[in-house]
């Protein structure tokens, strides 16, 4: 039973690393939901015969560094900080975008804790890191591939089976490590020679990414790994040397870059992103998050505000010079905000507690301790270099699966050398026969509850969600949206929004019966309330409601849930301008104007804001106002607005409508109507020439208008109306 045990296990270990690969298209969120469902499958089946295999075998148990206690003290704290929460639900179970949240930091741990008891050998450590430098080579490959076009899903910038280029950055720079410490521990020249090829490869992809904070994590952590062995290695002194060179070469690499970074190979090339870093310019908006998120922390400063729930700080702290970013930011990005967001200062220390435990052993205690380290100077050199690198990259992101993961490995591995027996632990003795008769069907029940209670709603809920989306009927739509509902699964809110999407998209339809209209309607605006309640105080919930209501035109409901978001996110824009939406939708033009005023003066760099209220002051009968607030600066985005020269064309200034239809046509000089339009203004202002003139230019930029514009010419010529018996040809 042994042997079974420990192939599961083991397996089971090795299997996680192949999870980069693994895409789930038939769940919602492909990328991100399949693979954190499989991790936490196989971590609970994987801890659940480690416990067996653990009682049958004291080689298996648990062994003491203070890595594992200090992991454990954030699970606690992060308990009570989650339960005290300003919505614990999402807290513990996060949703399926981000399939984060207490859940996964529970498994991070089980994983961390399994694989440091279990692997507890340098060649099976060799085994497992180069088991996941093949499969990040696999990852990397593909996504050059689908750079190059030989595979499909290319972009800009490179995330191949991950999904996201941060997320792909950061794997790439774990692995990268991996490389180097297995090639500082190399004896063979080949061996050496293909790693410095695997983890060139490894380089290239990361800077492929575009991905500038990990990047920077990658020159920084080279350079600690680099400056380590050159300060501590008297006991290598040839790559000490090398080391010293080193130091000085990357020195001169970064400032040849820098140098360099403004030629058209650098600035246009593969580089562009990495090259255009500027800090100030880059963290600006960083920065007014991270001073929003101060702000919250000062509310909640011991346990914070639980995992998962920075967008009530950000929608209460909301500054107007964010109007052109993104409008529900769920993560401080930076790992000191992001703790103290979420667990307040208890939290922070918790979470560092276990990188001080860290650099304890790889810095520490080598240098204090007289009896020799677990790990040789070169590779703590590499493993600081990666504590650093990692470090560095979550000052501007944020961990997600893929980077817990292997941050998890990087515990482990230490804590594999460098972790004591407990001797009350390897004492304790129990007969094989209890643990198979009695403790194995009790943790296969347990398993088996476990698995199915945290996995399977979800799993079926996202699922559901890819049939909804797909369905060829609405019925059959409805259908499967209400499977996914009936699961009850922490993607709750996700599966509301998607459903009244649908169901907007579906009451616009006149080609479909009103009866099956009306019926996802009413069920989206059942949904949509019930999640208003069970999640309290949320803007974007009612920010979606109102505007649900607003298309379905049910206008005083959306006037009501558009003044509740505004109460609970009072400075965004957005959500004021909504409310003069709602009005003009009202045919209430005065009343939209005072919500519209109020937006743009929040922030008249909000061009969107302003080309409203401009337009609603035409609207109003304040058209030089209108004009003045627009001049020649804001004239493009004015005349790009479908309402905005409705408003003027309404208000029959037809030199103005023409100078607005000029920029039209700069901007999409392939679109004939507006040259026509043009054409038919200069002919009410009595210009016939120019009219002719702006339809002779059309039939030569647009082949396909050549003749409709020719006809157009010919009636002006003759002194008819432009458009006579013109439009059938």
């Amino acid at each position: 039973m042994k042997d079974i045990l420990k192939t599961v296990v083991v397996g089971g270990l090795f299997l996680v690393l192949f999870l980069p690969l693994y895409v789930e298209n038939d769940f919602f969120f492909p990328f991100i939901t399949g693979k954190n469902f499989a991790f936490r499958i196989i971590v609970e089946v994987v801890f659940a015969a480690w416990v067996l295999l653990a009682l049958l075998d004291v080689r298996y148990r648990p062994k003491f560094s203070w890595l594992l206690p200090t992991f454990a003290a954030l699970l606690i704290v992060m308990f009570f900080a989650n339960l005290f929460g300003q919505y614990p639900t999402k807290s513990f179970w996060s949703n399926f975008e981000r399939m984060d949240g207490y859940v996964t930091l529970v498994h991070v741990f089980l994983f961390t804790f399994v694989l440091g008891s279990v692997l507890t050998t340098k060649k099976l450590w060799s085994y497992f890191l180069h088991t996941s430098v093949v499969v990040a080579l696999l990852v990397a490959l593909y996504g050059l591939g689908q750079q190059s076009g030989v595979f499909t899903g290319g972009r800009d910038r490179v995330d191949s089976r991950l999904g996201n280029a941060a997320y792909m950055a950061v794997y790439m720079l774990f692995n990268i490590f991996f490389v180097a410490f297995l090639t500082l521990r190399s004896k063979v020249t080949a061996h050496r020679v293909l790693y410095v090829v695997v983890g060139a490869i490894l380089a290239y992809t990361l800077l492929q990414t575009g991905t500038r904070g990990t990047f920077l994590g990658f020159v920084g952590g080279s350079a600690t790994a680099i400056a380590y062995i050159a300060l501590f290695g008297k006991k290598v002194p040839q790559l000490r040397k090398y080391a010293v060179g080193g130091l000085f070469a990357l020195t001169v690499l970064v400032l040849v870059f820098m140098g360099i970074r403004d030629t058209d190979y650098i600035s246009q090339g593969p580089l562009k992103r990495i090259a255009s870093i500027d800090l100030q310019r880059d963290l600006a908006v960083r920065t007014t998050i991270w001073g929003m998120a101060w702000e919250g922390v000062q509310e909640r400063p011991l346990l914070g505000w639980g995992q998962g729930n920075f967008n009530y700080v950000f929608n209460e702290k909301y500054r107007p010079e964010l109007y052109a970013q993104e409008q529900w930011f769920d993560r401080v990005h930076n790992i000191v905000f992001d703790w103290l967001i979420a667990g307040g200062f208890l939290g922070l220390i918790a979470y560092f507690s276990i990188m001080a435990a860290l650099l304890y052993y790889l810095l520490i205690q080598p240098v204090f301790q007289k009896k020799e380290s677990p790990f040789s100077v070169l590779e703590r050199a590499v493993l600081l270099g990666l504590v650093v690198g990692y470090l560095m990259h979550n000052l501007v992101v944020f961990d997600n699966i893929i980077s817990y993961i292997f941050y998890g490995t990087l515990l482990a591995l230490v804590h594999s050398r460098v972790a004591k027996p407990i001797p009350a632990v390897q004492a304790f003795q129990i007969q094989p026969q209890m643990v198979t008769q009695f403790v194995a069907p009790i943790v296969i029940i347990i398993t088996g509850f476990t698995v199915y209670f945290v996995n399977v709603p979800g799993i079926k809920a996202a699922g559901d969600m890819i049939d909804a989306l797909t369905a060829p009927t609405v019925k059959g739509r409805l259908q499967e949206f209400h499977n996914a509902l009936a699961t009850n699964s922490f993607g709750r809110q996700e599966v509301v929004e998607q459903l009244a999407q649908q169901a907007m998209n579906i009451a616009r339809n006149p080609n479909l019966p009103p009866d099956e209209r009306q019926l996802i309607v009413q069920r989206a605006e059942l949904e949509l309330l019930k999640l208003a309640d069970e999640k309290p105080g949320d803007a974007r919930i009612h920010n979606f409601i109102a505007s649900f209501y607003r298309s379905i035109g049910a206008v005083d409901k959306a006037r009501e849930q558009a003044a509740i978001a505004v109460s609970l996110s009072p400075n965004k824009p957005s959500l004021i301008m909504e409310q003069g939406i709602v009005e003009l939708q009202a045919n209430r033009p005065e009343e939209a104007l005072s919500y519209l005023k109020k937006a743009f003066e929040l922030e008249e760099r909000n061009t969107q804001a302003r080309v409203l209220y401009a337009a609603v002051l035409a609207q109003n009968g304040e058209l030089e106002k209108a004009k003045e607030l627009i001049g020649d600066k804001y004239k493009e985005q004015f005349a790009m607005s479908d309402y905005a020269l409705s408003v003027i064309e309404a208000t029959n200034d037809l030199p103005y409508l023409a100078e607005l239809f000029e920029v039209r046509i700069v901007q999409q000089p392939s679109n004939a109507q507006h040259r026509a339009s043009l054409a038919f203004i200069y002919y009410q202002l009595g210009d016939t020439q120019r009219a002719i003139e702006v339809l002779e230019q059309a039939a030569e930029d647009i082949p396909a208008f050549a003749s409709v514009a020719n006809c157009y010419v010919a009636n002006l010529e003759s002194g008819n109306d432009p458009a006579e018996s013109c439009e059938q040809q």
